[in-house]
């Protein structure tokens, strides 16, 4: 008898906690916004460095646009980025050229980081082979594992289930990016 009612109450707290985060197995992928712009702040680093800067951020789904910032707002780099390549310009007028905006943002940051997956991930829309560890109480996204980065979003824009992200860290090994977004423009 003890194990019936054993089982019976393990059986209930299983629905609960079931009511409260659905699976992610019944969360359907969000397709890719095809256009933002984003206003923040952005914390690079490694087990050696660390740069943080405010980004300025135009996204469109065959183009790319990112002003980097220093703390008093002056222009450190702008990276633009298309189907024909990436350019980047730095304040004092130095250009470089590279395949990607990714390639060129972890030359200027030094550090290897996951820029070209960051539209889906800052929208909290990842791929549907990344792999949802947990959602909060309104099914969005908490935890998501894609690639072998884990990406966190630990603070939504309000309270709506279609809240974009406010706070992001993305870490994999000594790699971490921090995003605090202050304004989205969907």
């Amino acid at each position: 008898m003890r194990f019936l009612i054993l089982a019976f109450a393990l059986g209930m707290a299983g629905c609960a906690v079931s009511e409260l985060r659905p699976p992610a197995a019944e969360r359907p992928v969000a397709a890719e916004l095809p256009r933002f712009a984003l206003e923040g702040r952005l914390q690079v680093r490694d087990g050696e460095r660390t740069a943080a800067v405010g980004i300025d951020w135009q996204h469109e789904a065959s183009r790319d646009d990112w002003l980097f910032t220093g703390p008093l707002g002056q222009g450190l780099a702008r990276i633009e980025g298309d189907a024909a390549g990436a350019r980047m310009t730095l304040a004092d007028g130095r250009r470089s050229e590279a395949a990607s905006a990714g390639e060129l943002a972890e030359s200027l940051f030094g550090v290897e980081a996951p820029f070209a997956r960051l539209p889906r991930w800052v929208t909290a829309r990842p791929d549907a082979g990344a792999r949802v560890r947990e959602l909060d109480v309104l099914g969005r996204l908490r935890s998501v594992v894609d690639q072998g980065w884990t990406i966190e979003y630990t603070e939504y824009a309000d309270e709506s289930p279609g809240s974009l992200p406010r706070k992001i860290d993305i870490h994999r090994g000594d790699t971490r990016l921090r995003l605090i977004v202050d304004a989205w423009n969907p």
